[in-house]
């Protein structure tokens, strides 16, 4: 059976801003990380610097990784991961798929933190078939009453006397703390919360 290529992969040609993009702007606030040509949209509400990313629907799929503007796009409008079409909804909740991490809450699912989009039954049950980590992992058929919008996480930069560095990758920032202003912007989080384990429709 051939593998389903989901709405959020990304694509082999498709490709982040080089590092010689970026800039000090010297903010109300202080030093933060900005494009040296701005443009409208590269910034969320609350602040954060997207990383930028050209679009292309050629590429081989990667399947590990996401597409930044398209994971943002599924999280911000409740869209399914696989065909970026309406997630499924009933009285129960948006339907996720979660598996337990290290770093999962000790009410798992309940409270889990997740990047991945919700999705629609039909796609959440070509997910159980094809997903590698699905098979590795403990996971769990959710609906979901509140998926709350939790943070962002991406790499973190730290200015020198040369400008911006790479610090970290794979930091959160949650909107409940204060932003950070090296962060270049990757993915969108929300917070799974009013969980129910159910079977899959």
């Amino acid at each position: 059976m051939a593998l389903l290529t989901p709405f959020v992969a990304l694509r082999s040609d498709e490709l982040t801003v080089s590092v010689s993009e970026l800039k000090v702007d010297f903010a109300a606030r202080g030093p933060q990380l900005a494009y040296r040509k701005p443009r409208q949209g590269d910034r969320d509400h609350h602040g954060n610097l997207w990383v930028r990313m050209s679009e292309s629907p050629v590429g081989r799929p990667v399947y590990a990784s996401m597409h930044t503007s398209r994971q943002r796009r599924c999280m911000e409008r409740l869209l399914c991961q696989v065909c970026g079409e309406p997630a499924d909804r009933n009285e129960q909740g948006w339907l996720f798929l979660d598996w337990r991490r290290p770093d999962s809450p000790r009410t798992w699912p309940e409270r889990s933190i997740t990047s991945m989009p919700p999705l629609c039954v039909e796609h959440a049950r070509v997910s159980v078939r094809q997903c590698p980590f699905l098979r590795r992992a403990e996971y769990a058929v959710l609906r979901v009453r509140k998926p709350q919008l939790y943070g962002v996480s991406g790499t973190l930069y730290q200015l020198a006397d040369t400008g911006w560095h790479t610090s970290e990758n794979d930091v959160l920032s949650p909107y409940s703390s204060p932003r950070l202003p090296g962060m270049l912007a990757s993915r969108l989080h929300r917070q799974l919360r009013g969980v129910m384990v159910v079977d899959l429709p």
